[in-house]
């Protein structure tokens, strides 16, 4: 028992012994140490997004080491921090501090303060001034995914684009791009501190690092500059089309849609639409507001709005549910107008013809009252019309005169019955009768009463006023009676300068590539062929140019007259793309370029018949044309004067009486060709070579 100490004499020892402990640690104190920094690397200079390189020697002779801090300070908030374990004594330690990147932040002084602490938190400072600049990136890379064909498959795949250096700070490329591209910007390195910088985009702004692509946007698909600012992260274009607050859909290069319900005397605000002065508005469906806004005018109801970014206009039409709306036999519903001579914006830039799918919905202005409002010379022809109302989108219901109208109101127009002459509903100018050039016309059908007792009347309502833009080559004003399609007639020299005002964007227009080059050195355009009297047209809704050859008198070119004629028409083949194929339409042929004498060409990119961008003029799948004297039939390159082939023709195309594709071969989509005609040696002996370009 005496042998075991308790509890409780250990606590009064342990008491006993705390005065002499507490002596003895007064009398020998520990060291606190000294921490000595040497900065080794020049500190002096950085560019925002570096990370800034640097070699310390710390040491302390008395107590181990524990850390290195960095911290990078922009006036007096840190906005960057590092840490360095330090295990020995003397030892140098290497180490790397981001220098963030934020936008409009102006070149300056930073200060890195550098703090090196032992172990018993004895803590030495040094604060290096460090100066901060931006890089000047000789270029940037911009890379997104984009739509192509590959082995004639629509697919997403990722482009690379050079951002040239435009000024300081400034970047920018321009290319052709759909109308929504969403990408990253890249900025390399320039230094041995230097990182690469990927610019995104969060929080809808640009930032270093940002998750998603930049979403850069134009009005519509096709060549058009995308920017950026490396200071204040502002970069272009984004345009998003808006009509009333909800995003059109872009269904193709040059259109975009949305669906919406309206209300007769709503109002309809636009957003994103440049230019929207320039755009032609259809007054059957819309009233202009002084504001910008406009007002619809047809009854209530679902519509689909198209805006067509090439034409500059808005197509609409009623819908029921998603589906084009067709005509009820009580006559409530839509009624749709198909034929020749009419078209919106002008029958110049977009002339309906007998293609159901660019049918023209009348306005329904009241129950059951539908109108039409064109002008003599722009939406209607003046010499001729030749259109009729359907009940769809298409072929199937339609109005005859023989059964369907009860009363035609007009001095004007008629409709024929299929027994006076005219076929049975068509609309016809009334003999004697010629619409007067920039004339407001009224067509309104009343089927109150059903579509078995239409009332159709036609009125004059006046002068289309009329402010002409102008635009002038080589000083010379060309005409036009709608601003949309201008023409000029003159003697032209072969590679003569054609100085072309009026046109702000004559770089972004599609220039026929057999008669122009464009000059982005002088902005002028080169004329390629030969000497000799040409008809100029500039289409300002398409955004193209084109030329056709004339006789001294100024009447089309033939063979049999000054003998410079030769003519293009067929299906496969069109200018500016498939959409507008020759086809078999006299008075519409193409005039082939004459590039040098008795030389003619015809060059295009292949394209599908469908969907084909601007320049493919050369169908992939299908070919059938041939070459006649004139604009229309008559002489033609067949028989004892048909065309032989030479060159690389026979690998492409055979002669079974037009010119088609040689069995089993089809043109490369996107590929160049060029179809040449050469009648050097002589009408009857000409030859045609087919080749492919790239």
């Amino acid at each position: 028992m005496n042998s075991m100490i308790s509890l409780k004499s250990i606590k009064y020892m342990l008491l006993g012994l705390a005065p002499l402990l507490g002596l003895a640690s007064c009398n020998d104190e520990p060291s606190l140490g000294n921490p000595v920094m040497d900065i080794k690397t020049d500190l002096s200079n950085a560019h925002f997004g570096d990370s800034l390189r640097f070699v310390i020697n710390a040491s302390d002779a008395d107590v181990p080491l524990s850390t290195i801090r960095a911290s990078l300070y922009f006036d007096s908030e840190k906005v960057s921090e590092t840490v360095i374990r330090t295990k020995d004594s003397g030892k140098d330690y290497e180490g790397r501090i981001y220098v963030p990147y934020f936008a409009n932040v102006p070149d300056g002084t930073a200060t890195l303060r550098l703090s090196l602490q032992n172990i018993q938190f004895t803590l030495t400072e040094k604060d290096v001034p460090v100066h901060i600049t931006h890089a000047d990136y000789p270029n940037l890379i911009f890379k997104a995914m984009v739509p192509e064909t590959v082995d004639g498959m629509e697919q997403e795949v990722e482009r690379t684009f050079t951002m040239a250096r435009e000024g300081k700070y400034e970047y920018s490329f321009t290319d052709k791009l759909p109308q929504k591209v969403k990408g990253f910007i890249y900025a390399p390195a320039v230094d041995e501190n230097g990182n690469d910088i990927v610019f995104g985009y969060v929080n809808n702004a640009i930032e270093v690092d940002g998750e998603g692509g930049i979403p850069f946007s134009n009005s519509k698909a096709g060549k058009y500059k995308v920017s950026f600012n490396t200071f204040t992260f502002v970069g272009g274009p984004f345009v998003v089309l808006k009509i009333n607050g909800t995003e059109l859909l872009a269904i193709d290069d040059n259109n975009s849609q949305v669906d919406l319900n309206l209300t007769q005397g709503q109002k309809v605000s636009l957003e994103g639409f440049p230019n929207i002065n320039d755009w032609w508005i259809d007054p059957d469906f819309f009233t202009s507001q002084d504001d910008g806004s406009l007002t619809f005018r047809p009854v209530s109801g679902v519509y689909r709005i198209i805006a067509n970014q090439a034409l500059q206009y808005f197509r609409v039409y009623a819908l029921n549910g998603s589906d084009p709306m067709k005509l009820k036999d009580d006559g409530s519903g839509a009624l749709w107008v198909i034929g020749e001579n009419v078209g919106k914006p002008s029958v110049a830039a977009n002339a309906v013809g007998w293609t159901t799918e660019n049918a023209l919905c009348m306005a329904q202005t009241s129950k059951n009252v539908y109108e039409l409002t064109v002008v003599g010379g722009k939406t209607v022809s003046t010499n001729k019309i030749n259109f009729k109302f359907f009940g769809q989108m298409g072929w199937g219901v339609e109005l005859k005169g023989s059964e369907n109208f009860a009363a035609v109101n007009s001095t004007l127009v008629g409709v024929g019955t299929g027994s006076d002459g005219h076929d049975d509903g068509n609309l016809y100018l009334l003999d004697g009768v010629q619409l007067k050039d920039n004339t407001i016309y009224k067509f309104v059908v009343d089927l109150t009463g059903g579509i078995k007792a239409a009332v159709f009347t036609v009125t004059e309502e006046g002068e289309q006023p009329f402010v002409e833009k102008k635009v002038f080559i080589n000083g010379d004003k060309m005409d036009t009676n709608d601003n949309a399609l201008y023409t000029y007639t003159a003697d032209v020299n072969q590679n003569a300068a054609l100085n072309i005002e009026g046109i702000s964007d004559l770089e972004e227009y599609y220039l026929d590539p057999d008669y122009f080059a464009y000059d982005e050195d002088s902005s002028s355009v080169a004329f390629r062929p030969v000497s000799g009297k040409y008809r100029i047209s500039i289409n300002a809704m398409q955004k193209t140019m084109a030329a056709s050859r004339l006789n001294s008198d100024g009447s089309d070119a033939t063979l049999d007259g000054d003998g410079h004629g030769i003519w293009l028409m067929g299906w496969g083949v069109g200018s500016p793309s498939q959409d507008a194929q020759f086809g078999w339409n006299p008075g519409a042929a193409y005039s082939m370029a004459e590039v040098a004498p008795g030389i003619y060409q015809f060059t295009g990119y292949a394209g599908p018949e469908k969907g084909s961008s601007i320049g493919h003029r050369l169908r992939t799948d299908y070919l059938s044309f041939k070459f006649f004297h004139q604009n229309g039939w008559g002489g033609e390159f067949s028989g004892d004067n048909a065309l032989a082939l030479t060159g690389t023709a026979a690998d492409f195309i055979k002669c079974p009486g037009n010119f088609e594709l040689a069995d089993g071969v089809n043109l490369e989509q996107d590929a160049l060709y060029v179809i040449t005609v050469d009648i050097t040696k002589g009408v009857n002996k000409g030859t045609i070579n087919f080749e492919k370009k790239q």
